[in-house]
């Protein structure tokens, strides 16, 4: 979906919590005319938001400056915040309202997974998910379930540099991921055309094992393949199978730019070898 200029009458931009992924939504927004405002204690990330444009506040203000504003909140729920900012913002009211979580909720479900799936609130790090998304929700808020986000800096390619990644002895199953870029742009057409109160899952359209993307990877970086380890050592995320959907995102009109990780991955190579 290509993007237009958002004018001077797009409703105003407001991020509870400027991470990564926000961060670029931000600095794509605000040099475009649109206003935005966000929250972060990042002190390179206040700097470069000061300088496009991005009005810099605090949690208070950014709640109060939601009313009739298009607001996106990325807390994590381990900050404990969750259920003021949903109070906050009940009152205010935002226009549109995303909350971002994650297809952690989703535990140990394998094989193709999408919005309709069950979750599992006792999977690591599900239960403050699903708590936030409930809180939302009443208020319109439309819970983005994403997959491993990778982009600049981050993903499989900087574990492999860093010496870091330990692969699974069996090759394990499929892992749906996001570039971070395709990303904010499911962000804007969820704030423009999502429906109110409805998950969205967001990944591209092709899941792959640990192995299968490390391998391709370690061939075009020069690497040698890391060791692998037994499947129960690693990470609960990474002992799974699941094909995460999109389908209904893609319904919104949204296309991943980088379709899989060797579109994706390619392009990161490319611009920092």
């Amino acid at each position: 979906m290509a993007l237009t200029a958002p004018g001077p009458d797009l409703a105003p931009l407001v991020l509870l919590g400027c991470g990564d992924t926000l961060t670029r939504l931000a600095l794509a927004e605000a040099p475009r005319g649109r206003r935005v405002l966000a929250v972060t204690r990042r002190a390179e990330r206040r700097e470069a938001l000061s300088q496009a444009g991005v009005a810099l506040v605090s949690l208070e203000e950014a709640v109060a400056a939601s009313a009739g504003a298009h607001a996106v909140v990325s807390i994590p729920p381990d900050a404990g915040l969750d259920a003021g900012l949903a109070e906050g913002l009940a009152r205010v009211r935002p226009a549109r309202l995303v909350y971002l979580s994650s297809t952690g909720v989703y535990g140990g479900a394998r094989g193709p997974v999408d919005e309709d799936t069950p979750v599992e609130p006792e999977a690591p790090n599900a239960r403050g998910r699903l708590d936030a998304e409930a809180l939302y929700r009443p208020l319109g808020g439309m819970p983005l379930r994403i997959a491993g986000i990778y982009g600049p800096g981050r993903g499989l390619h900087e574990r492999l540099r860093a010496g870091t990644l330990r692969l699974p002895e069996s090759g394990g199953g499929r892992i749906s991921r996001i570039h971070v870029e395709d990303l904010a742009q499911a962000l804007r057409v969820v704030l423009a055309h999502g429906t109110p109160g409805q998950v969205y899952c967001v990944a591209d359209d092709r899941p792959a094992t640990q192995a299968e993307t490390a391998d391709w990877l370690c061939a075009r970086l020069g690497l040698p393949r890391p060791p692998t380890v037994p499947l129960a050592s690693l990470h609960p995320s990474l002992q799974g199978d699941r094909a995460i959907s999109n389908a209904r995102l893609k319904a919104l009109g949204w296309r991943p730019r980088y379709p899989d990780f060797v579109a994706g991955f390619s392009a990161l190579l490319e611009e920092a070898p």
